[in-house]
């Protein structure tokens, strides 16, 4: 079991594993053949906090390769229904990738992130985002004009240097290697995690 929290930490291990669970019900729901276990999460079986509003998102990889990832850095949900709908989402409707099928879920690993309050920075140019995360490796949000892309903060986990994240960052949006604007908004934020392998058989922590 791999538990990650980059500097602003909210949730506990048991929070994050509820919503791992939740994530793990919502696809696998889509196996069953009950109609009610592709329904969302009962509100009344989770405390305040897991029915504030937060932005997450969830990873899924068969055999250490990408196989979805939806997320949004801002949210109106409770951050339970949120976690159920984008796991939905990344097992079934990220256009880069087929359908889960139910033959992937032995090599499947699954991951929770739960994004703190998004921080917008003052830097003006990329050497200043550069200098910033080469002393703290945070996920980032760049947006000019139209355009938008993100990139969570367990990418450095895969070993990039600060030149190669921020190039990620370009190529996902579509920009040139070279790309730089003067309307560019530059957010960063962190996050807490959880990773399992989907048919991870554990104890109740609670």
């Amino acid at each position: 079991m791999d538990i990650s929290a980059v500097t602003h930490q909210t949730y506990n291990k048991g929070e994050l594993t509820q919503l791992l669970d939740i994530a793990r019900d919502a696809i696998r729901g889509h196996f069953s053949e009950k109609a009610i276990s592709t329904s969302a999460p009962n509100l009344d079986h989770y405390n305040r906090k897991m029915l504030q509003p937060a932005a997450c998102f969830v990873t899924l990889e068969v055999n250490g390769q990408l196989q979805g990832c939806i997320g949004s850095t801002i949210t109106t949900k409770p951050l339970i229904l949120e976690m159920h709908n984008k796991a939905i989402g990344s097992a079934y409707e990220d256009r880069r990738f087929m359908p889960l099928a139910e033959d992937q879920l032995d090599d499947l690993s699954i991951e929770v992130e739960v994004l703190s309050p998004l921080v917008i920075q003052p830097f003006s140019t990329e050497a200043e985002l550069f200098e910033y995360l080469s002393h703290h490796k945070q996920g980032v949000q760049l947006t000019d004009r139209h355009v938008q892309t993100v990139v969570l903060p367990s990418a450095w986990r895969r070993g990039l240097s600060t030149l190669q994240f921020i190039q990620l960052l370009k190529q996902k949006a579509g920009w040139s290697a070279n790309y730089w604007s003067d309307t560019m908004v530059i957010k960063t934020f962190t996050t807490c995690a959880l990773k399992e392998n989907f048919n991870t058989i554990r104890g109740k922590y609670f």
